[in-house]
Formats: C-alpha cells, sequence, structure tokens
C-alpha cells in the first residue's frame, strides 16, 4: 500500500474513534452531567408533596385541591399557601430537569449536608398515593446560593440555582401567608378603636381631612403624623410566626386587649376588617381576624404604631 494511502486510512480511523468518542460523551451527558429521566412532576400533574426533614424530623404536607376547570390550589394546614413562596418552589423543580452535576461520589454526601440521615427528603405523589419522585436537598449557603439535590438510591449529586435560600423547607409556617392585612390608605374611611379604658374613632371627611371622634361625640382635628403611623401600618401588617393549633385554642378574643374595626369605602377593594389583640409576651402578641383560620404572632413594636391611645392622635403631639 502506498504511503499516500496509509494516511488516508490512518486519518479514517481516527475520524471514526473521534466520532466514537463525541458520541460517548454526549451519550453520558444526557445522564450524568444533566438530571434526566425523571418523572414529570409539576403544580397539575402532582397533587401532594411531602417535605421531610431528616435531622430535625419535621415534616409538612402540601395539597394539591381543585379540578383542572376551576383552578388549582394548594394548601399547608388547611390554609392557602402564600403565592410568592409557591412559585418559587416550582420555579426550583422546573430547575430540577436541567440540574447539573456537581459530585459522583458518596464520599462527598456528607460535605454536602445529603448523606443518609442528612439533608430534607421531598417527595411527590399523584393520586395522593402514588410515589413519582423522591429527591433529597442538601446544605444551602449564601456564598453558592444552590441548592444539592440528590434522586433517592442514586450517587450523584446535582444543583439548582436558590438564590433567595434554600426552598425546600419543612417547617409547615414557612408556607403559609405572613401578611395579616394589606389595606390602601386611599381605601379606609374610618378606624374603631377598642380599649378596655376607652373607644373613639378615627375618620376621614368628605375635604379628606382625618378626625378624632370620642364617645361623648367629641370631635378633634388628628395629629396626621399619628394618622399617617396607622395608615402605614395597615398597609402592610406583617406577622412574624403562627400560634400552633393547641396555643391558639386557649387564647380567647372574645374580650380582646384591643380591637381595630377597619371600615373601608364601597370602592375599596378591601373589605370591612376587625382585628382582636391579645397580649402575648414582652415582645410579642397575638392577632386574630375574623376571615382567617390563622392565629398570626405580631412583633409588639411593630404593632405599637397602630395600636395607638386617643390622646396620641392629640394636635400638640
Amino acid at each position: 500500500m502506498k504511503s499516500q494511502q496509509v494516511g488516508y486510512v490512518l486519518m479514517a480511523l481516527i475520524a471514526v474513534g473521534l466520532a466514537g468518542l463525541v458520541f460517548r460523551i454526549f451519550a453520558a451527558g444526557s445522564d450524568e452531567i444533566t438530571l434526566r429521566g425523571l418523572v414529570q412532576v409539576s403544580s397539575e400533574a402532582s397533587d401532594k408533596i411531602l417535605i421531610h426533614d431528616r435531622e430535625s424530623e419535621t415534616e409538612t404536607e402540601l395539597v394539591r385541591l381543585g379540578a383542572s376547570d376551576t383552578g388549582f390550589a394548594w394548601f399547608v394546614e388547611d390554609q392557602p399557601i402564600f403565592a410568592p413562596r409557591l412559585e418559587q418552589f416550582w420555579i426550583a423543580v422546573s430547575d430540577l430537569y436541567d440540574a447539573q452535576l456537581v459530585a459522583t461520589k458518596p464520599a462527598s454526601h456528607s460535605r454536602l449536608g445529603i448523606a443518609d440521615g442528612q439533608g430534607i427528603e421531598i417527595s411527590f405523589f399523584f393520586d395522593r398515593r402514588s410515589l413519582q419522585e423522591k429527591f433529597i436537598v442538601g446544605d444551602w449557603t449564601p456564598e453558592v446560593r444552590l441548592c444539592y439535590v440528590r434522586r433517592a438510591g442514586k450517587d450523584e449529586v446535582f444543583g439548582i440555582p436558590c438564590p433567595q435560600g434554600n426552598i425546600f423547607d419543612a417547617d409547615p409556617d414557612s408556607w403559609k401567608d405572613p401578611i395579616a392585612a394589606a389595606i390602601q390608605p386611599g381605601d379606609i374611611a374610618r378606624v374603631e378603636f377598642t380599649y378596655p379604658d376607652q373607644q373613639f374613632t378615627l375618620a376621614v371627611s368628605a375635604e379628606g381631612e382625618w378626625f378624632v371622634e370620642s364617645e361623648s361625640g367629641q370631635v378633634d382635628a388628628a395629629n396626621p403624623f399619628a394618622v399617617n403611623s396607622v395608615l402605614n401600618t395597615l398597609q402592610l401588617l406583617l406577622s412574624t410566626g403562627f400560634a400552633t393549633e393547641d396555643e391558639a385554642s386557649k387564647l380567647d378574643f372574645a374580650a380582646p386587649d384591643a380591637m381595630l374595626r377597619i371600615v373601608t369605602n364601597e370602592e375599596a377593594t378591601a373589605p370591612t376588617t376587625r382585628l382582636r389583640f391579645l397580649d402575648r409576651d414582652d415582645a410579642t402578641v397575638y392577632l386574630a381576624i375574623p376571615s382567617r383560620s390563622t392565629v398570626f404572632i405580631m412583633d409588639r413594636r411593630f404593632v405599637g404604631r397602630l395600636l395607638l391611645k386617643k390622646e396620641d392622635f392629640g394636635e400638640g403631639r
């Protein structure tokens, strides 16, 4: 065989070898470089999720209610899940289908917080009983901002973006709506204050001037700084936590330490709302709202901007 022909043969063999190598790389990449072959899990394809912290033994159950024609809603402990929280969760779940390989050896599991007995176990179900997928999520750090994920029964660990923290939280309270009230100042017609020792009403005139009316019928102009304190606090009344079911069952809101009735305009999007407060400790108070099954725990300093007394609205203050 001539040397030129030998050269062509060698080039052909090299080309075939390279083609085979590329094929093996891409074939391996589909299963090993990114997380593939998963059963479809989503808000539409799943109807129950169990999130179990394997170290603290904390567990929460997320359940989907409703039908496809009327729209789905997800609940935790019979309460609607906070919509922004749920949206972040499903974004993280969708990222699982393109999760990037981080480690392949079991020796790395402990360091990533994903070994046996570590991490948070997440199980997706259909028809409330049929297991679709199970994952273990490891540690999260602000420096890396990744959630480390291992498919149950597998050694490979993958990473997905978690810029806001570990979205896979087993604490039921982290899924509940922390917003106790959100009433725009322009929607409020009057606020009725009731304390054990006094009652009065903060109201706005047709000209837009705020005034205080006492039980005797006396009307006084209201200090605008005190008015703004009340209106701004009602615009976004955020809780710091929630009373447990056992804790809430022992509370008597029939005789609260303070009660506010916020009467809204006819055109307002927010309905008239009643807020009942009970002392809890030096730092917090309880808040109950008749339209909500939740008993909120509120920061006393924050609520102090709302629970003003009649004398706080005096013009000279």
